[in-house]
This record gives structure tokens, sequence and C-alpha cells, in this order.
């Protein structure tokens, strides 16, 4: 093969590579409702959240809430597993950590009925405004926004039945430290519901933010919990509960 010809194959060939190379960048990018509500929604818990040291800003929480609160999300997100896990009877008082645009909020309201409570915690001003605006649609029970520092969640001693924190421990400093002001709170037979991504889940927050259900069953025993993993049919969540015997 001559010198020329080479040259020539050479070029035909880094042409085929180039274009075929511009094919791949410029191809569409997918990205499903879940995936979207799912890397969104770590924002919404607690400020500042260790994610690389960044705060999260939240201009918009009614745009936030078109996903987070979408319906097609209970389909992987069992709420009514979640909730079964505090066992709540009509009237009581409950606290969700990191209430975010009231997801959960909604749905424990409905727990509690018409003569409960429900405590929409969360250290973003935008989404206790928001909260705040919205508590009447969140009944049929009282709806109490809270705005929090992010190491504790300011519930009074032995004043609530359940707390919730969902896809928010991960975010908290010092958890042994907030998990015994948890304990606190809650009356004696009360139970905190942490809900968290599975290390191995394809889809949440950073890997090295992630918990093994190991060390949040460690974390709030040594708060005085007694602890149990409940068994559930989240694609990719674990459930601890703690029990204040």
């Amino acid at each position: 093969m001559g010198p020329k010809v080479a040259m020539r194959n050479c070029a035909i060939l880094s042409l085929i590579v180039a274009v075929f190379a511009h094919m791949a960048g410029c191809g569409p990018q997918k990205e499903n409702a879940v995936t979207e509500i799912t890397n969104n929604k770590q924002a919404s818990q607690h400020e500042p959240p260790k994610h690389g040291g960044h705060k999260h800003a939240f201009t918009d929480p009614a745009d936030r809430a078109k996903k987070w609160n979408d319906p097609e999300r209970d389909k992987w997100q069992r709420p009514d597993e979640i909730v079964a896990a505090l066992a709540l009877t009509p009237g009581a008082t409950v606290a969700d950590i990191g209430a975010g645009t009231g997801y959960m909020v909604a749905h424990l309201s409905k727990a509690a009925g018409k003569d409960g409570t429900v405590i929409a915690i969360d250290a973003s001003t935008q989404m206790i405004e928001y909260l705040t605006k919205r508590s009447a649609d969140l009944g049929p029970a009282k709806i109490v926004p809270r705005m929090v520092r992010p190491d504790d969640p300011e519930i009074q001693p032995d004043s609530v039945d359940g707390v919730l924190t969902l896809d928010t421990w991960h975010h908290v400093n010092s958890q042994e430290a907030y998990a015994k002001k948890v304990y606190e709170g809650l009356k004696q037979g009360g139970r905190f519901v942490v809900v968290e991504y599975e290390v191995e889940s394809e889809i949440g927050p950073p890997k090295e933010m992630r918990l093994e259900s190991a060390q949040v069953t460690k974390q709030l025993e040594s708060a005085g919990f007694r602890v149990e993993i409940v068994r559930e049919s989240m694609p990719r969540h674990y459930m601890v509960v703690g029990h204040k015997d």
C-alpha cells in the first residue's frame, strides 16, 4: 500500500470516528420522573446539607411540589407502609422532620384525623412559607409548620406520638445527639421512623453520604430506642423504627 493510499484511509477512518462521536454526544438523554423526583428530593430536607458543603436554594417550592408531590410517587414510595409503621391513632400528634413540600404531611394528616396534629418541620424558610400557605389543603389534621435549626428538631419533651424522617437522616450532623432529642420529644410508647435509601440503590444521594440500616440502628439504640428494621416493599429504601418503651 502506497503512502498516499494509507493517508487517505486514515483520513476516512478519522472522519467516521468523529461522526459517531458527534452522534453519541448529541443523542437525547432520558431522565425519567422517578430519577428527577429523587435527585430533587435531596434538596428538600436540612439546610445546610452535607452535599459537598454547599447550600441548596429553594426559589420556587411550588414548582418542586409538582414533582415531589406527584401521586405517581406513591407507587414506589409506599406512603401507606410508612404511616402504618408509626401506628398512629385518630387524634395523634406526629412530627415530619424535613417536611419539604408536604408530601408525607398529607398522608400523616389523614392518619391523625381532624382531631390530630401534624408538625411540619423544616430548616428551609421557603419550604415553611410554602407549607404555611398550603396548610388548609393538607387537612383534615391541624398542620403546624415549624422552622428549626438543622441540629435540633425543637420538639417539646413528651409531646408527640410519632416522628418521621424521610430521605433526611443522611443530612443530619451528630445523628446520635439528634436522635436523643427526638427520643425526649416522644411520648412513652411513641415511634421514630427513619426511611433512607439503600446503599446500593441506583438513585439517591451520593454514595458516600448513604447509611447502612445497621448504622441507623446503632444510632437510635445509642439514643435509648428499642429498634427494629421493618419489612417493606419500597424498591430503593429501607425503614428503621425506634420504639420509646
